[in-house]
């Protein structure tokens, strides 16, 4: 069991690195997701684990425990409105704006292990014929590299490929492997994946014209919420949109960004933030 300083020290530092809120009811959560790590890094216990971080200067034992605590969950097509959304009204729109003289760049930030960015590339291989010759880039960015590795492979088991996936489009788009179904290379083309960490610069990226960050700032203290709002906005192209998870909002930052009418979840980039921005 671990005590009340060690839930302190954690929850500190998980907060200060990547913004994770830890609730006081659900500090179970912190003993719980260290088990794996003590396991594997060869530690008894959690307890042991902790105090090894206090007394080391092992930064990468401390990514690594950090990059636990963050919620990776996903599926395939969680929560698909507002998917259907972006293929049915603000594709059209973006390729209009970019009328094939540029690529049209999507971000999934904090994308876990890849299941939202697989969903999107879904759906734009079932509509190849219709985009043509549109050029379309998607990229998927989380804090874990753990969670990289596994959305790099395409690899899912049968029960991640249950949540979300019918029976068409498995059988459509996976083939099996062993105990596992992988993305077949059609798919596999259009997603590539990055370490990021939502609070920190990511110029490197480029700009995007849409960004999925959803089921993440609902994980974050208030203020790493704002900042990594405006991180955000410092990679949405001016005429940009943002969607994020059910129930969120971009309260604390409404400068940067509206509320899209009749679609839930999901804004633009407002026309001050732009021309600051210009």
């Amino acid at each position: 069991m671990l005590d009340a300083a060690a839930i302190k020290t954690i929850s500190e530092e998980a907060r200060r690195r990547a913004g994770i809120a830890i609730p006081q009811a659900q500090t179970y959560l912190v003993e719980a997701r260290l088990a794996p790590v003590a396991r594997s890094e060869g530690y008894d216990s959690q307890a042991d684990l902790v105090r090894a971080l206090e007394s080391s200067k092992d930064d990468r034992l401390w990514r690594r425990v950090v990059e636990s605590l963050a919620d990776h969950e996903t599926w395939f097509f969680r929560d698909p409105a507002p998917l259907d959304h972006f293929m049915a009204d603000i594709l059209p729109v973006l390729a209009r704006v970019k009328a094939r003289k540029a690529p049209i760049r999507i971000l999934c930030a904090g994308c876990g292990t890849g299941q939202e960015a697989w969903s999107l590339a879904i759906l734009l291989e079932e509509q190849k014929a219709r985009l043509g010759a549109m050029d379309i880039e998607i990229i998927g960015t989380d804090i874990s590299r753990r969670a990289i590795e596994r959305a790099q492979s395409a690899a899912y088991s049968q029960f991640e490929v249950q949540r979300g996936l019918s029976i068409h489009r498995l059988i459509e788009h996976f083939e099996p492997h062993g105990q596992q179904w992988v993305l077949k290379d059609s798919i596999k083309r259009w997603v590539r994946f990055e370490r990021g960490n939502l609070l920190k610069p990511a110029e490197a990226l480029g700009t995007f014209d849409i960004i999925f960050c959803r089921n993440v700032l609902s994980g974050m203290t208030p203020d790493a919420r704002r900042h990594a709002l405006r991180m955000i906005a410092d990679l949405s192209g001016p005429a940009g949109y943002l969607v994020l998870g059910q129930g969120e909002t971009i309260a604390g930052a409404g400068e940067l960004y509206r509320a899209m009418s009749g679609a839930r979840s999901v804004y633009a980039r407002t026309m001050e933030t732009a021309r600051q921005a210009a």
